[in-house]
């Protein structure tokens, strides 16, 4: 009897075109159902919460996937990670219910955009975070990122990826600074969470942040960016090497889990 799994996975997007499948080029739902099948002999369809863009990570990407599997989950687990490219693991495994869909259940989804401010350029982070080597104005950033929380008409960020809707709800939207060791420079993460996202809105918004961070633009600027719903107000997206999807909200109750 088949079973639906659910499971939280990570990975360095760097060398992928994005999350979904596509006709050529190597994507994570493209080596996940290469895993899947390799390991239970069935061609499956992966579903995913979120569609990642090319370059983009993840440590909280949840899917989901039915199988006939007649061991536990644990060896499940174990065995999908002995097979997948090191670039992809499943951090967590377990079976759900039937209907799960780990897009169409989710309820909020959390980025968070790794800035590494830096006067000399780190090959190590490079993969991983957006380096900027002029001095970024903390305050006037965070200042600016209030303006983005809340139900808001999104357009100047992004474009729908179904429907016509641009609006909306944006949770949270926060700038975390950290001293890294053994470099000279700081970190800088910006946490955003929303019902949805539209097509590269979070690159978009660090985008225009960075902007006001480097002076070029006022922290009330972004409040009225927005009522022009004009995608060319907006700064230039960040490059995805800063961007990861780190978790997805689900109701909690006996068939739904926050992972």
């Amino acid at each position: 009897m088949e079973l639906r799994y659910q499971a939280k996975v990570e990975y360095d997007g760097t060398d992928f075109l994005g999350f979904q499948i596509q006709a050529q080029g190597r994507t994570v739902q493209g080596e996940l159902e290469k895993a899947i099948e390799r390991i239970t002999q069935k061609r499956v369809r992966v579903l995913g919460a979120g569609r990642t863009d090319a370059g983009v990570h993840a440590t909280g990407q949840v899917i989901a996937f039915d199988v006939s599997w007649r061991h536990t989950d644990r060896e499940l687990h174990r065995a999908l990670n002995a097979v997948l490219p090191k670039d992809i693991a499943i951090r967590q495994l377990t079976t759900s219910y039937s209907a799960f869909h780990p897009r169409f259940d989710a309820e909020w989804r959390q980025y968070r955009y790794t800035i590494l401010n830096i006067s000399i350029r780190s090959p190590l982070w490079a993969r991983n975070a957006y380096q900027v080597a002029e001095p970024l104005d903390l305050g006037a950033m965070r200042e600016a990122s209030q303006s983005v929380v809340g139900s808001r008409d999104f357009a100047a960020f992004g474009k729908p990826t179904q429907g016509t809707s641009t609006v909306r709800h944006v949770m949270r939207a926060e700038w975390f600074v950290e001293q890294p060791k053994d470099i000279e420079g700081e970190l800088l993460f910006f946490e955003i969470r929303a019902n949805a996202f539209l097509y590269r809105m979070v690159r978009n918004i660090v985008g225009t942040l960075v902007r006001v961070g480097l002076g070029v633009q006022a922290p009330e600027e972004v409040a009225a960016l927005l009522e022009t719903k004009d995608r060319a107000a907006a700064g230039p997206p960040a490059p995805p090497c800063g961007l990861c999807l780190v978790k997805v909200g689900y109701t909690v109750n006996e068939q739904r889990v926050t992972k």
